[in-house]
């Protein structure tokens, strides 16, 4: 076969869907060796590719990184690259794909249906009519669709209720081999770099309102002012949208030194990070699949999150899992896990071994096999 990838959506500061993209491609390497491999990204993600893909693999700039820019080279120029370099599939790994699907067979994958179900948690463009038609349009018209989870499954088949069930593929993604207890040495360089406090609960990930972060402030909040707890809490993260209302909850008497803001923290440095905290807490509302939980278990760290999609999918068994509504809950398991040091350590090791399941080259080789699986379709109606 010969396989076309959209690199496009690709950001440095990598969240879920940057670290995706990044992590699929390289373990496609790895695994892959038959098939041909078009890698179409943003003019300066070009070093990326300089010495990490194998000679079957080949790249090309057709985009910059502004999002009009972006979305004019999705729609317009990959589906000419890819005919011109005759592409048997074209896998468009976020949310949408080309309108002009040519003779290619397509795959799809949807990270999660969060602006159907949850559109108020999201920014305008993700909530928008345009938008939301667009990713409906993309999954009526692929071959075949990739699920990071049963619950994004479900979750398009919430919407589109006729859709066949064999075009859904559910490819859990990877945990990074770099995620793993570290020595203390490294952790004591980026501790300090970082100016972090110690000790410390984490929070890892965008500071958006579906993160339902002020459910994770105020349960620590209440453990501050009962005296049942010395951690601070870091929340480790750009700042996204909507967190002004978060800004003004931390600053409060109670809450000043004890909060900390400490931004974007590189990859390279989030081993370090979490293999020093006491306690990780992820209280989001709803996730198709999400790494920071999974990524934290890697480095010895026990978690409290919710019983909500993909997480009660993914940690169920092997954290404290609490309703996200529930505040009384949430600060009960945090005060439980830290007051416990049995508790503490069963949920630790329970940890390291969930995380040990999930692994990029198992996420390469189920994706290969959704790219077979489009080769062996009939074209979508109408759409060549």
């Amino acid at each position: 076969m010969r396989i076309a990838i959209d690199f496009t959506a690709f950001i440095p500061q990598m969240t879920g869907v940057d670290t995706y993209l990044k992590q699929l491609v390289l373990h496609l390497a790895k695994v892959d060796q038959r098939n041909q491999y078009m890698i179409y990204h943003n003019y300066e993600d070009r070093r990326f590719f300089a010495n990490d893909l194998p000679v079957n693999f080949s790249h090309a700039s057709i985009s910059a990184r502004p999002r009009p820019i972006r979305i004019i080279s999705q729609q317009m120029i990959l589906p000419v690259a890819a005919s011109d370099w005759k592409a048997d599939v074209v896998h468009s790994p976020s949310f949408i794909m080309p309108y002009i699907r040519g003779r290619a067979r397509h795959v799809l994958t949807v990270h999660d249906m969060t602006s159907f179900s949850h559109p108020e948690h999201h920014i305008a463009l993700r909530r928008s009519r345009l938008y939301r038609q667009m990713v409906l349009a993309s999954l009526r018209r692929t071959d075949m669709v990739i699920a990071p989870s049963q619950a994004t499954r479900q979750a398009i088949l919430a919407f589109l209720p006729d859709f066949q069930l064999d075009r859904i593929h559910v490819t859990v993604p990877g945990i990074g081999e770099e995620f793993r207890p570290c020595d203390p040495a490294s952790i004591r360089e980026v501790v300090t770099r970082l100016m972090l406090p110690q000790p410390y609960i984490l929070y890892v990930a965008t500071l958006e309102p579906r993160k339902n972060l002020p459910a994770l402030v105020e349960s620590y909040r209440r453990l501050v002012e009962a005296g049942a707890i010395k951690e601070h809490l870091v929340l480790a993260g750009k700042l996204g949208w909507g967190y002004e209302a978060l800004l003004k909850q931390i600053d409060v008497p109670a809450l000043r030194g004890k909060v900390h803001l400490a931004g974007y923290v590189d990859q390279q440095d989030l081993p370090a990070i979490y293999s020093v905290a006491r306690l990780f807490v992820y209280p989001s509302l709803h996730e198709g699949f999400w790494f920071p939980p999974l990524e934290a278990m890697a480095c010895g760290v026990p978690v409290v999150s919710t019983l909500s999609s993909s997480l009660t999918e993914n940690l169920a068994g092997a954290a404290e899992l609490v309703a996200p509504d529930d505040i009384a809950a949430l600060a009960d398991a945090m005060r439980r896990m830290l007051a416990d040091e049995t508790l503490w350590a069963k949920r630790r090791i329970q940890g390291l071994e969930q995380a040990s399941h999930y692994r990029w080259e198992q996420t390469a080789r189920e994706t290969l096999k959704s790219y077979q699986a489009a080769m062996a379709t009939e074209c979508r109606r109408g759409d060549r």
